[in-house]
């Protein structure tokens, strides 16, 4: 099956730009070409958002691959093929095709990453979205020659802020796996601009998703998860709860973001029947009190619940669930959420560990990697010490004389 992939020649190759482009034609067809330039106050910000990490001005990165103009290839391979490689993020499937050319350009630039190539489709509508605000079948929707090179004078998708809330919305679309959690119910039309009253994201990584949106930390504490983006030269706040951060246990977040539906409105929302029950969680335990409006709204959302049940018969019910597909209460490491350890040590003992136990779990697991490691340091010691050399010849002697 056919795929679209794009490779970047970032300015400090540009030398070897027609030596790899009569290269690339023999085993790619080329679609597109761009010759784009990001603005000089702006470079290392749309660095950053491209890769997804903390890049600032001058860094090193930037003055390896240059702050200039760039060549953009867009390309289609209609044979792709896909093995294991060692990547920068450990050992990965990806499309070799695409991925031994990268490795061959690069060392034909002088090494390093003056090359920069996409390794299956996921990675190309990423990319593709944030360099020219087009998923992969909107740019194919085009009628392009590929032999005219496009000029464009253009940062990321977003680097100025969203035109408007559909814009946004488009880029997390195509650039990471993300659900909203609730009270979505009224957008896009209205977005909004209170801090208070925020959007609740769950995403796979809540780093990449706050370089998607181009937001920005309200505060500054590293388990705070609030982050403020501009949408109409107004403020949009997001809370980017993110898998393995304890807002719900892992199972669940994997299951909310799998299970996710497309909106007609333009965006993922998680599951009719799993926006019950986790709103009904967070009710109930993400609250210092079970509030009337949170009562009201599960009663219109479904005839399991209705206003006038008592708190035990809430917990049974959402107890049930939860025993039901196997999730247990897990304590946000987000410390600004709420915590209601009351109505947690009501619940099931299969479904609720306390806190005491957990803390006392990870001092356990740190103090076996604190005795692992020092085992290890003595076995280095003592297997590069004179005396176990000199023994280590003697063990072989009496092992050659006992096969005698």
């Amino acid at each position: 099956m056919e795929e679209i992939h794009l490779f970047i020649i970032w300015q400090n190759a540009l030398n070897k730009k027609e030596e790899i482009l009569a290269d690339m034609e023999k085993s790619f067809e080329i679609l597109a070409q761009y010759k784009i330039e990001w603005s000089k106050d702006k470079f290392s910000e749309n660095l950053s958002r491209f890769y997804g990490t903390n890049l600032p001005a001058g860094s090193g990165k930037e003055q390896h691959c240059g702050n200039g103009p760039f060549l953009l290839i867009i390309v289609k391979d209609k044979a792709p093929k896909y093995e294991t490689r060692a990547t920068s993020k450990g050992d990965k499937t990806v499309n070799v095709n695409m991925f031994d050319k990268k490795t061959y350009y690069r060392k034909l630039t002088g090494g390093g990453h003056k090359i920069h190539a996409t390794n299956d489709p996921k990675e190309t509508n990423h990319d593709i979205t944030l360099l020219l605000g087009k998923n992969i079948n909107d740019f194919l929707a085009q009628n392009l020659n590929s032999r005219e090179i496009i000029n464009l004078q253009q940062d990321l998708f977003g680097a100025n802020g969203w035109n408007d809330v559909k814009d946004m919305f488009y880029a997390l679309n195509n650039c990471i796996e993300y659900a909203l959690l609730r009270n979505y119910e009224i957008l896009p039309d209205e977005i909004y601009v209170n801090k208070h009253n925020d959007i609740d994201v769950i995403c796979t990584s809540h780093i990449d998703c706050a370089y998607i949106l181009n937001a920005k930390k309200v505060f500054q504490e590293e388990y705070r998860v609030h982050y403020v983006t501009q949408v109409k030269n107004n403020n949009a706040y997001f809370d980017l709860r993110y898998l393995g951060d304890g807002y719900y246990c892992k199972e669940l977040e994997n299951n909310l973001i799998h299970n996710r539906i497309y909106n007609e409105k333009g965006f993922y929302t998680i599951s009719n029947n799993e926006y019950i029950y986790t709103l009904l969680y967070h009710a109930i335990l993400h609250k210092k009190e079970f509030e009337k409006k949170k009562k009201k709204r599960l009663s219109q959302m479904t005839d399991i619940l209705n206003a006038e049940m008592d708190i035990n018969q809430y917990l049974k019910i959402l107890e049930n669930w939860m025993i039901e597909n196997e999730y247990i209460v897990t304590i946000p490491e987000d410390i600004s959420v709420q915590f209601n350890k009351q109505n947690a040590q009501k619940l099931s003992k299969l479904i609720y560990r306390n806190e005491e136990k957990l803390i006392n779990l990870k001092t356990e697991n740190q103090n076996l990697k604190n005795e692992n490691n020092k085992l290890s340091k003595e076995i280095n010691e003592l297997y590069n010490s004179k005396s176990w050399k000199v023994t280590a010849i003697l063990r072989k002697i009496s092992g050659m004389l006992q096969k005698k």
